[in-house]
């Protein structure tokens, strides 16, 4: 296809230099073909990096004189020094350098993100830790699966991340996610959550096994596995015996731990925030030496049986926290120092009950007979636990007496840290079903003050939209909100507890913070819609000074941007921008101003064309209440023709939805529509829209979805397909189907139990139909707390009975699909049987979450539409 292959070929994934004033890419030249290119900003020249033709003739002779084709070289990795190249070839690293012998290199590879460059290894994160954000980025060619990892090595499936996108996933710290190429299953990284409130990873294209070396780091007869639910075990041929744990010292390449400031300048986890002590067993005694912390004479604290324990120079011990509720504990990694060491804040916590879910295995690996598989999971109807800080006199070694009543009805709090004078600890209260945020501080009498307070009739969303950062220098914190109507950046006095300036504003939203450099009092986010004359799901990079003065984009061009900076430094950075109907141009702008500097990779629309190529059109047209703008895209039919033989054609329709309310979903990046849809590829138009109720427009255009799924923008959708085939007229409004998966296959279900009028054909895979059955915050943030009639009134269970006698649905499960219980779809199943409704089931006894995707799904899925919307 052209499209893939001028996306394959124009793909720029940065790898750069030290300095920050050169970089790396590799270039395809065609299916298994590439080159590895340097660009050379100050000069403005691009290169190759090296003699390709060259080293592969000495390659050759390190092969024992195979045959390597300069452009098939068998690496995807290098290091530039001066002269020489370095790659792994073989698990060796080797070093060319022009008019000198190929030679092996003893060390290993020192440049590239190597936050990601790890092996796998248990999550330490547990309730105690403390609440984190990652920004993950897909800077590669591919659509990727996140996977978390449990403190055992268990692989969960979290969710996929389509081409150029960009996640904000609340987690915790210390919890790994593991990166894979979807397709592939390539490694793309292991990510440790660092403890530092918020921070963004870069997934490029780096294949991690050949980065550390596969396998290198096991003894000689050992390989890795992975059983049926996920868990990384290991196998030492030598013995034929099985072990959980690691047998060699994992190579530490290091966590981030520290916050790199603007001026180089490194923070440890000590600073403002207070000091933490290590992670602990709470069931039995652990300790943590303040003697660094606390400079009165080698005090030590810790935790024994889940109490607070203090133990002076001489051995003595005195328990600062007094009996402790049934099943409340202490933990140290949620102890909290004053800067003058003078007090200290200890979190007591409950933790949160879960519900036991179960899957059966029905062939699993290693035996003839059937697997029960169960895990705990935090369900509607779960406690989240809860988080009851206290504070402590050190000199008088008591604890200061501090209203209960502040911290009920709390879903969890999130901490900030104490003053930089130690004079209060502040930290942020969220309370259950998100409608209230609050700022709060503790100061050393134990009073309790609210600093700011956030409010919504709805919701707040904490899940895509809460972000804050303490600006270490002046007291003052940088908070998201959408108090205005759209989400944007605030600046707190905390000290005073007022809002001091709203950084941004206008109709459009701060989706990410990309950087804060509090010496200057500036501030990079990307942002949505910020070009009013655009797509307002465009993405662009904005700076703004702290008052809200010198706004600027540092990225023009009308489509959507992602854009790369050097690991240390910010005076250039690589910017790629596309749409779905306009190829990826790739330059290097200035760090400053935005001005391009060197055009590195681009061909237009109308070259792609002339190729072949057959864009996705984009049509908007005013929603239900007549005047938003609703956005989408139509994509031809394979074999359209306006005119058969005798008439004028007319093409099926089949909607591809997810309507989420935690983002949006149709695609706006060139490289999410490289490969042609399966459904225009069977002769069908297929159409994808994003309704009311998803996210980043406004807060009102969100809040449609409070307590209302199951609306799911249809009233939007069903007018965007009428008005788009007002002046289309080779789509038929008789015959129009939808399909989903997740989310989007409890959207699709309900397309026909609700609109069965409009949608004939529905194809559901491994729906949520039963809201009862979500996970705790899912409900919480969309449905509301107290939990009500929403979660049912949302179910697709509920509305079984209002399937028309003529519609025709196919429900696709998954056995061992993690992600979302089959129990879902097969509660569904039993009220559909209930009522006497037709119905075709799938299930797919080993398939996963994404199970309908899969060759066998898609083929049933195929033969469906087939069979029921016609031909």
């Amino acid at each position: 296809m052209a499209a893939a292959r001028c996306f394959d070929e124009t793909f720029v994934a940065p790898q750069w230099l030290p300095g920050g004033e050169a970089f790396w890419y590799r270039r395809k030249t065609g299916e298994k073909t590439a080159k590895f290119i340097l660009v050379d900003i100050p000069r403005k020249a691009t290169r190759p990096a090296f003699d390709h033709a060259r080293l592969a003739n000495a390659l050759e002779k390190c092969a024992g004189d195979a045959k390597i084709d300069p452009e098939e070289l068998p690496f995807s990795w290098i290091e530039l020094e001066d002269s020489s190249v370095r790659f792994r070839f073989e698990g060796q690293i080797w070093q060319y350098q022009p008019g000198k012998s190929l030679v092996k290199w003893p060390g290993e590879f020192t440049q590239g993100n190597k936050t990601l460059m790890r092996r796998q290894e248990p999550s330490t994160s547990n309730h105690a830790s403390e609440i984190a954000s990652v920004n993950f980025i897909n800077s590669t060619r591919a659509t990727l699966n996140l996977y978390q990892v449990n403190e055992e090595g268990v692989e969960k499936f979290f969710m996929p991340l389509s081409v150029g996108k960009k996640l904000v996933q609340k987690t915790h710290a210390g919890l790994f996610w593991r990166i894979e190429d979807r397709d592939s299953g390539q490694l793309r990284g292991i990510y440790r959550v660092p403890d530092v409130g918020h921070s963004t990873v870069v997934v490029g294209e780096v294949d991690v096994d050949e980065y550390l070396g596969p396998g290198n780091d096991l003894p000689e007869g050992w390989s890795q596995r992975r059983n049926s639910n996920g868990r990384i075990y290991y196998l030492d041929h030598n013995t034929k015996t099985t072990h959980w744990d690691h047998p060699a010292i994992l190579r530490d390449f290091g966590d981030q731990e520290a916050i790199v400031k603007p001026n180089g300048d490194t923070k440890g986890n000590e600073g403002n925030e207070g000091t933490r002590t290590q992670q602990t067993d709470d069931d039995n005694t652990s300790s943590a030496s303040c003697n660094d912390q606390i400079n009165r004479g080698g005090l030590q604290l810790f935790v024994q049986k889940g109490s607070l324990w203090l133990k002076d120079k001489d051995g003595n011990k005195n328990r600062l926290s007094e009996a402790n509720p049934k099943g409340s504990r202490y933990a140290n990694e949620t102890i909290y120092i004053s800067p003058d060491k003078k007090f200290l804040i200890a979190w007591q916590y409950t933790l949160p009950t879960e519900t036991e879910e179960f899957w059966i295995e029905y062939s699993p690996d290693d035996s003839n007979h059937p697997r029960l598989v169960e895990t705990p999971s935090k369900l509607l109807g779960d406690d989240p636990g809860f988080d009851r800080p206290r504070l402590f006199n050190l000199a008088l070694k008591c604890e200061i007496e501090t209203a209960d009543d502040v911290f009920l009805d709390q879903y969890q709090l999130h901490h900030l840290g104490w003053s930089p004078d130690g004079s209060e600890y502040r930290l942020i209260f969220d309370g259950r079903g998100h409608r209230v945020l609050k700022i709060l501080g503790i100061d050393q009498t134990g009073s309790i003050r609210v600093l700011h307070q956030e409010e919504s009739q709805t919701f707040i969303d904490v899940t895509s939209k809460m972000y804050h950062k303490v600006l270490d220098k002046s007291d003052r914190l940088l908070w998201a909100s959408e108090r205005d109507g759209y989400n944007h950046l605030y600046l707190i006095d905390l000290q005073q507890g007022r809002i001091q300036h709203q950084v941004t504003q206008g109709h459009w939203n701060v989706q990410m913070v990309e950087l804060v450099d509090e010496e200057n009092e500036q501030v990079w986010v990307s942002t949505y819609g910020f070009h009013r004359n655009e797509d307002p799901y465009h993405v662009h990079l904005v700076r703004v000074n702290f008052d809200g003065s010198n706004i600027q984009s540092l990225t023009e061009g009308d489509g959507t941007h992602s854009w790369s900076w050097p690991m240390d430094g910010r005076k250039y950075f690589v910017d790629s921008w596309s749409r779905v109907d306009l190829p990826p141009q790739t330059m290097v702008r200035c760090g400053v101003t935005g001005v391009p500097i060197l055009k590195i990779e681009g061909i237009t629309a109308k070259a792609l064309k002339q190729k072949g190529w057959v864009p996705p059109e984009r049509f908007q047209c005013p929603g239900r209440d007549g005047t938003t703008p609703i956005y989408g895209i139509i994509i031809k039919p394979s074999n359209f023709s306006k005119f058969g033989k005798f008439k004028a054609r007319k093409y099926r329709i089949v909607e591809d939805i997810y309507a989420g309310p935690y983002d949006f979903f149709t695609p706006k990046s060139f490289g999410e529509v490289i490969h042609e849809p399966a459904w225009s590829g069977c002769g069908y138009v297929s159409i994808q829209l994003d309704g009311m109720g998803t996210n980043w427009r406004s807060k009102k255009f969100h809040d449609v979805c409070y307590k209302n799924l199951m609306d799911s923008g249809f009233p939007d959708r069903i007018k965007w397909i009428k008005e788009a085939a007002k002046t289309r007229s080779w789509m038929d409004l008789s015959r129009v189907g939808i399909v989903g998966s997740s989310e989007g296959g409890a959207n699709a279900a309900a397309a026909l139990l609700h609109h069965g009028h409009f949608y004939k054909v529905a194809i559901s895979s491994c729906g949520a139909h039963d809201q009862t059955l979500s996970n705790l915050w899912w409900s919480e943030q969309w449905l509301g707390y107290p939990a009500d009639k929403a979660a049912v009134e949302n179910s697709n269970t509920t509305h079984a009975k209002k399937l028309p006698e003529n519609a025709k649905l196919m429900l696709i499960a998954g056995g061992m699909d993690h992600a979302l219980s089959p129990a879902s779809v097969m509660r569904f199943v039993q009220e559909l049987n209930k009522y006497n409704k037709m119905y075709e089931l799938v299930f797919i006894p080993g398939g996963g979450h994404e199970c309908g995707s899969e060759p066998y799904g898609l083929m049933r899925a195929e033969a469906f539409l087939k069979a029921n919307l016609g031909s």
